[in-house]
C-alpha cells in the first residue's frame, strides 16, 4: 500500500510515494526522464497498417492463404521485397554472382540450384520473399491486437483483431504451407522419424506436440522473385521432365523446392508461448476487459500440447538445447551439435514458460467452470514449468538444474551473456562448454529484459546490468559522434565506439534496436528505485539511460521507409523509394545490406517484426514479461 502515516518532511515523503508508485507498476521510470515514445506514435498508424495489409495490393504484409482449413485467410509474411532490389542493388555489387542453374531431381522431384556461388543469394531471395519466421509472426501477433486494444487501430480483415492474429495459430496447427499444392497436415511440423528430430533422445509422433520448423512458406515449389521479370535471363534450368517423361505440375524456370526445414527452439517459443499468450491476454483481458485467458482458448491449448517437448530439451545442468537431433546447421551439409544451446534461445523460452505459468494461475483462480480434468491439467504444467525453471525432477524422471541455475552460473562470463555453447555433450567432459565468440547483442539485451535487472544485479553486483549494457555499446553500439542510435547484431558489424568515444556506423537494426530499448526501459525502472532514495550512483546511471533511451527512439524512425529513403546511412540503395514500394510506414529490418555472423543476411526492406517491435516500444509493451509489465 502507498499510505504511510508517518510523519516526514517533503523530501522524505516525495522519495517513499516515488518508492511505492514505481512499485506497484503506477510509474516505470523516473520522473527525471524525458525520454518518451511520441516520435515513434506519430505515424504509428501507418506503420500498423503495414501489419494488415495485402502486400500485392498495398506493399504489406499479409497474403492471402488458398490450401486446406487456412483457404481464405490472411497470413503474414516476414518482409516486403521486389525484384528490382535484388536485381538492380544486390546483383549489382562486384562481389556478387547472380546467375544460377538449377536442376531438377527425378528421385525426389526437387528443383534446386547447384552449387556454386549463385545458389545461397537464390535461396536467400526466395526464402525472403516467400517466407513467414515464426518468430515474426509471433510480434506480428502481439503488435496487431495491441494496435487495436491500445491505440484503437482497425483493418479490413476482422473486427475483432484477435481473429486476424488468430490465423497465425490456425496454420501452426494445420502445420502446411498457406497456398499448399498438395495438403498434408503436420507436414511443417519437425516429427521424429528414426534419428531425425529427436528430441534429447525422445521421438515425438504427434505433429501437434512437434516443435515447427523456423520457416514457413507459401507453398513447396516456391518462386523466385525474378520469375517473370527481366533478371528471370539469369536463371537456367537443367533435366526438367517433358511430356513424354512424365511432366510435374509447378515445376518450371523460375521457381525452386524450399529448402529450410530447421525446427529451433527460440523461435517455437515465440511461436506457440510469447506471441499467442500476450495475443490472447491483451484481447480477452484489455480488450474485451476480463478477467482471464479462457482455458480453451488456442493459445493456451497449444502451448500445453508443447510443453513436455520443451521439457525434454532440457540439459542436465539446465540449459535447453537448440534444435532436436538431426537438424540441418546454417552451412549446407552440416547438422547442429544435438547438445548445442543458444543463450538467447533459452531467455527467449524462459520469458514464454514464465507468461505461461502467470497465464494458467490466473485462469485457474477466476474461471469458475474449469473441470477437474483441466485444473489437474493446469497444475501438471505448472509444476512442469517450476521444474524448468527452479531446477528438479521432471515427469519423464530426469534431474535439472533448471534455467534460473543455468543463467547464474553458466551463461554469465565477463561481464555479459554468452551466445551459446554445449551442454552435457557426450564428447565433452565438462558439462558447460561455452562459445566465447562472436559476441551477441540479442543475448544480452534480451537477457536483462527476461531475467530483470534487479536479478542480474542480485547475482552479480550492484550495478552488473548496467555495465553490461555499457559494454554492449562499446563494441555493438550504432551512431553518429557520440550519440548512440542504436545497435547492430554482434561485435563484428563495423559498429561499436572509438577510442575517443565516437561510435562507429556498421550496421543498425531496427528490431534489435527496439529490444535494446525495451532492455534499457527495464534497467530505468531498476534504478529509479534506488534513485528515489538518493543514491547518487543510481541518479547517474539514470540519467544515462534516460539519454540512451531518447536517442535511440529518436533515430528509429530514421528506419521508417519513408525517412530511410532519404536519409544518409551508409549503405543505402540509391533511388529507394523506386525499389521498394508500400502504401503504408513499415520499418526496415536493416540499414544496410550485411552478413550476419550468426548465419544470414540482413536487408534494408521493410520487415514485419521489426514494425512488429514498434507497436510494442511505442506503447510501452514488454513481450518478456506477462501483460506486458517489465520483469
Amino acid at each position: 500500500m502507498c499510505h504511510d502515516h508517518a510523519v516526514c518532511d517533503l523530501k522524505t515523503c516525495f522519495s517513499r510515494l516515488l518508492r511505492c508508485l514505481i512499485g506497484i507498476g503506477i510509474i516505470v521510470s523516473s520522473p527525471f526522464s524525458s525520454a518518451r515514445a511520441e516520435t515513434l506514435l506519430d505515424g504509428l498508424s501507418e506503420s500498423y497498417r503495414f501489419l494488415v495489409s495485402d502486400r500485392d495490393a498495398d506493399g504489406g504484409a499479409l497474403y492471402t492463404a488458398t490450401a486446406g482449413a487456412l483457404k481464405g485467410r490472411a497470413l503474414p509474411l516476414s518482409y516486403l521485397d521486389s525484384a528490382a532490389y535484388w536485381g538492380e542493388f544486390v546483383c549489382a555489387s562486384p562481389d556478387v554472382v547472380c546467375a544460377v542453374t538449377d536442376r531438377y531431381d527425378s528421385e525426389d522431384s526437387t528443383l534446386s540450384p547447384l552449387p556454386g556461388a549463385g545458389g545461397p543469394l537464390q535461396i536467400e531471395r526466395v526464402f525472403v520473399h516467400n517466407g513467414a519466421s515464426i518468430y515474426d509472426a509471433a510480434v506480428w501477433q502481439i503488435a496487431v491486437v495491441l494496435g487495436q486494444a491500445a491505440n484503437g487501430f482497425t483493418n479490413t480483415y476482422a473486427a475483432d483483431a484477435y481473429d486476424l492474429a488468430g490465423n497465425q495459430s490456425l496454420l501452426l496447427r494445420e502445420g502446411h504451407c498457406g497456398d499448399a499444392e498438395v495438403v498434408v497436415k503436420g507436414a511443417n511440423r519437425a516429427v521424429t522419424r528414426g534419428e531425425s528430430f529427436r528430441y534429447n533422445g525422445q521421438a515425438v509422433s504427434d505433429p501437434q506436440n512437434a516443435f515447427a520448423f523456423r520457416m514457413f512458406g507459401r507453398s513447396w515449389l516456391s518462386d523466385d522473385p525474378f520469375r517473370g521479370t527481366p533478371w528471370e535471363r539469369w536463371i537456367t534450368v537443367e533435366g526438367l521432365p517433358t511430356r513424354q517423361t512424365g511432366p510435374k505440375p509447378g515445376h518450371r524456370r523460375g521457381r525452386i523446392s524450399w529448402a529450410d526445414w530447421k525446427p529451433i527452439t527460440g523461435e517455437n517459443a515465440w511461436a506457440f508461448l510469447l506471441g499467442p499468450l500476450h495475443a490472447a491476454y491483451l484481447h480477452h483481458v484489455r480488450y474485451k476487459e476480463g478477467r482471464f485467458v479462457p482455458f480453451d482458448d488456442p493459445a493456451i491449448r497449444q502451448a500445453l500440447a508443447l510443453l513436455p517437448t520443451f521439457a525434454a530439451m532440457q540439459s542436465d545442468i539446465g540449459a535447453v538445447y537448440y534444435a532436436p537431433a538431426g537438424t540441418a546447421g546454417n552451412v549446407g551439409g552440416t547438422f547442429v551439435h544435438p547438445q548445442q544451446v543458444s543463450v538467447e534461445n533459452n531467455f527467449s523460452l524462459y520469458a514464454g514458460l514464465k507468461v505461461l505459468g502467470a497465464t494458467l494461475e490466473v485462469t485457474l483462480a477466476a474461471q469458475t467452470t474449469l473441470a477437474g480434468r483441466d485444473k489437474r491439467t493446469i497444475r501438471q504444467a505448472l509444476a512442469t514449468i517450476q521444474t524448468m525453471l527452479h531446477g528438479g525432477k521432471s515427469a519423464s524422471g530426469r534431474t535439472t538444474a533448471g534455467l534460473i541455475d543455468f543463467f547464474r552460473h553458466r551463461a554469465w562470463h565477463a561481464g555479459g551473456f554468452v551466445q551459446g555453447g554445449l551442454a552435457n555433450a557426450a564428447d565433452r567432459t565438462e558439462a558447460w562448454v561455452p562459445m566465447l565468440l562472436p559476441l551477441a547483442v540479442d543475448v544480452n539485451t534480451w537477457g536483462v529484459a527476461a531475467l530483470g535487472a534487479g536479478m542480474i544485479d542480485d547475482w552479480f553486483g550492484s550495478g552488473a546490468a548496467f555495465d553490461n549494457w555499457q559494454q554492449v555499446k562499446r563494441w555493438g553500439g550504432y551512431g553518429v559522434g557520440q550519440t548512440l542510435w542504436g545497435v547492430g547484431y554482434s561485435d563484428r558489424d563495423g559498429n561499436g565506439m572509438t577510442a575517443g568515444g565516437d561510435f562507429r556506423q556498421g550496421i543498425v537494426s531496427a528490431e534489435w534496436t527496439a529490444g535494446a530499448i525495451t532492455m534499457v526501459r527495464n534497467l530505468r525502472r531498476h534504478y529509479a528505485r534506488a534513485a528515489a532514495d538518493g543514491d547518487a550512483k543510481a541518479r547517474a546511471r539514470l540519467s544515462s539511460l534516460d539519454r540512451d533511451e531518447r536517442h535511440m527512439l529518436a533515430a528509429l524512425v530514421r528506419l521508417r521507409h519513408d525517412r530511410y529513403a532519404s536519409e544518409a546511412f551508409p549503405g543505402r540503395p540509391d533511388d529507394y523509394a523506386r525499389l521498394i514500394r508500400t502504401r503504408s510506414k513499415p520499418y526496415l529490418y536493416a540499414s544496410r545490406r550485411a552478413m550476419i555472423p550468426f548465419g544470414w543476411y540482413a536487408n534494408p526492406i521493410p520487415s514485419t517484426c521489426a514494425t512488429g517491435w514498434v507497436v510494442l516500444v511505442a506503447n510501452h509493451y514488454d513481450p518478456f514479461g506477462y501483460a506486458g509489465h517489465p520483469n
